[in-house]
């Protein structure tokens, strides 16, 4: 299968999602511009980070001149995949495909460190192969990283198994006071109710390399790439 990268204006994530895919996973992946009327040809498509277009609200104004984002509803129910990572979230969010929505970030500032997340079940794709009470540590890069939902929706969420990753201490131990962000919950990813569409504060793809300390990215895309290709090719 072929894997898609979005690409649009104020992005800086998408060409590291190329780099690693290409070079750590040997994925084949096309680049979509963010004026694609389609991209039938892909079995899941990433989303990275960025300011879209620059907007200092991330989202309002790409969403409105995407045909790109406006195709993602018809590219998933036809049985693509949809990820997005840091701002990538937010896209999600904005465009329905996620509930609930990321608010600025609780301190009121840009957040930029490592922090430890740890599976919340392995219901998805993302989490599948995942121990549970393992802990991994991952970059944050955001300032519009608090997830906000209302109670109705979160107890929604817990019982479809749509949390994918909480914020914890490097002990596994889930704690207000490890909650960068703010999140409802300590929530630090979630998903759709069907798992098709997965959206994380957390970059896995900046946590990849071997010769870096925090390889456990490589880990998380390890399990989402290879369930992805199971589903699609089975």
């Amino acid at each position: 299968m072929k894997f898609g990268v979005l690409k649009y204006p104020g992005g800086h994530g998408d060409a590291e999602l190329v780099h690693i895919l290409r070079q750590y996973f040997n994925k084949e992946v096309r680049e979509v511009w963010y004026l694609e009327e389609s991209y039938a040809d892909l079995g899941a498509l990433f989303i990275g980070g960025g300011f879209p277009c620059n907007h200092l609200e991330p989202g309002h104004q790409c969403l409105d001149e995407s045909p790109a984002l406006h195709y993602l509803e018809t590219f998933v129910s036809r049985g693509g995949y949809v990820i997005g990572f840091g701002n990538g979230f937010r896209l999600l969010c904005e465009t329905g495909l996620l509930q609930g929505e990321l608010k600025l970030n609780s301190t009121g500032r840009f957040i930029c460190k490592h922090v430890y997340i740890k599976a919340e079940n392995q219901l998805n794709a993302i989490t599948a192969d995942l121990d549970p009470d393992e802990v991994f540590r991952t970059p944050i890069a955001t300032a519009f990283g608090n997830f906000e939902a209302d109670e109705k929706v979160l107890v929604g969420m817990r019982q479809e198994g749509q949390i994918l990753f909480r914020y914890c201490d490097y002990e596994g131990r889930i704690t207000e006071s490890v909650n960068e962000t703010g999140s409802k919950d300590n929530i630090a990813g979630i998903s759709n109710p069907e798992h098709t569409v997965f959206g994380m504060i957390p970059q896995p793809e900046r946590a990849v390399s071997e010769f870096r300390r925090d390889a456990d990215g490589k880990r998380i895309l390890t399990t989402l790439l290879q369930r992805i290709e199971s589903s699609y090719n089975g």
